[in-house]
């Protein structure tokens, strides 16, 4: 069976991660969380933020929460499935287990 590719160019989707990443640093409480379940310190991120398997881990984050993802769409300007295109194109293995493709 062939792996369905998201609608989204990798650009694109890392621009989505991009602005993902940009509205969790926007709050303080919210990365907190994140960085306490990634293992990462604001160093690390800065060191990471530009690889695709990173960007997927925070928009994975964000899926897990669906008021998460519905405010950060709402706040991007994006539709939430948007959003999971992004992550399905900068990690598709993460979806390829699940049955979801």
């Amino acid at each position: 069976m062939q792996k369905k590719q998201s609608g989204l160019s990798l650009e694109a989707a890392e621009t989505v991660g991009i602005q993902a990443l940009g509205f969790l640093s926007s709050d303080s409480e919210l990365l907190g969380r994140f960085l306490a379940l990634s293992g990462l310190d604001a160093n690390g991120i800065r060191d990471v933020a530009s690889e695709p398997s990173f960007l997927a881990a925070v928009l994975d984050f964000l899926l897990c929460d669906d008021s998460l993802i519905l405010a950060f769409a709402s706040n991007s300007a994006i539709a939430p499935e948007d959003v999971v295109s992004a992550k399905m194109r900068l990690d598709p293995m993460s979806m390829a287990n699940t049955g979801a493709l």
